[in-house]
């Protein structure tokens, strides 16, 4: 019998937390140095036995966290692997909330703390996005202009490609970030509507990226404006699987997919640069860093 997602779900999240607590604890680290400093000074008698009988057990403890902390990423690749197949129950849906399959039993909060903890490195009781509220009961559909059901996939997609992303699969992330990475200006627009946090016009695009950005500017006069418009319009063209940007009479708003690509490819570009300038992937960079960047 096929082991329900639940159950494997919260299973995998008992285990991380247990393993968490033994990796935790390291108290007995600096007693084991302590000891082993006394003992290599020659001390003799019931002493040292009772020394090393303490160093043997706290030894055993530095072996168990060792193992420990193998195991924990064995448990943290699952949690992964598991969330890439993440999905709520349509059958279940209420309004404007899914929540998951609650056969057998309901998904844990220790499997969403455990799963927030690793994408952020801080277990979270949610995680909020401007369309949706993604947390251990299911999925709160909070935008109006589009379906439900398209609102729901969207968020699954990028709860699904960070995970992949994480586990070094094929992701949207890096394609997206890819496509960003070749065109300068888009990059540039898309910083400015993202650290605006709200929809802007064209020319306070142009505005706000100038104060911004007046060395380059200046050095790139003749062209600046034209090519931050025609960045513009590659955020918005068809040759994007999920759009970065979005235009509505006239406004271009960052999407939420459009500001966890932009930060990690930000992120990212600064890491292989050595964290100097503007970014524009290294595999070695730890995502959970980026990922904090988006903790609400």
């Amino acid at each position: 019998m096929v082991e329900k997602f639940n159950e494997k779900a919260n299973a995998l999240a008992t285990e991380y937390w247990r393993l968490k607590g033994i990796t935790a604890d390291k108290t007995g680290e600096n007693k084991l140095e302590e000891i082993e400093e006394l003992l290599e000074k020659g001390i003799g008698g019931k002493l040292r036995e009772k020394l090393d009988a303490e160093a043997k057990k706290l030894r055993k403890e530095k072996e168990d966290r060792s193992s420990a902390f193998l195991r924990l990423e064995e448990i943290k690749k699952e949690v992964l692997e598991l969330t890439a197949d993440l999905a709520p129950n349509l059958d279940l849906f209420e309004g404007n909330f899914f929540p998951y399959d609650r056969e057998h039993e309901p998904i844990s909060e220790d499997y969403f703390s455990a799963l927030t903890d690793i994408f952020f490195g801080k277990p979270q009781p949610s995680i909020q996005f401007k369309v949706a509220i993604f947390s251990k009961d299911g999925i709160e559909i909070r935008s109006e202009g589009d379906s439900s059901l398209k609102v729901l996939g969207y968020v699954m997609m990028i709860i699904q490609e960070t995970a992949r992303k994480m586990l070094g699969m094929e992701n949207n992330i890096d394609k997206s970030c890819m496509l960003l990475k070749q065109n300068e200006y888009a990059f540039i627009a898309l910083e400015t509507l993202i650290e605006e946090g709200r929809g802007l016009r064209i020319k306070e695009i142009k505005e706000i990226s100038h104060h911004a950005d007046k060395e380059y500017k200046e050095l790139m006069r003749d062209i600046y404006d034209k090519e931050l418009v025609n960045g513009v319009e590659y955020l918005v063209s068809d040759g994007w699987e999920y759009n970065l940007v979005r235009e509505h009479d006239g406004e271009y708003e960052a999407t939420d997919f459009g500001e966890w690509v932009w930060r990690i490819c930000n992120a990212e570009s600064k890491e292989e640069r050595g964290g100097e300038g503007k970014g524009i992937s290294n595999s070695s960079l730890n995502i959970k860093k980026i990922l904090k960047l988006f903790k609400r």
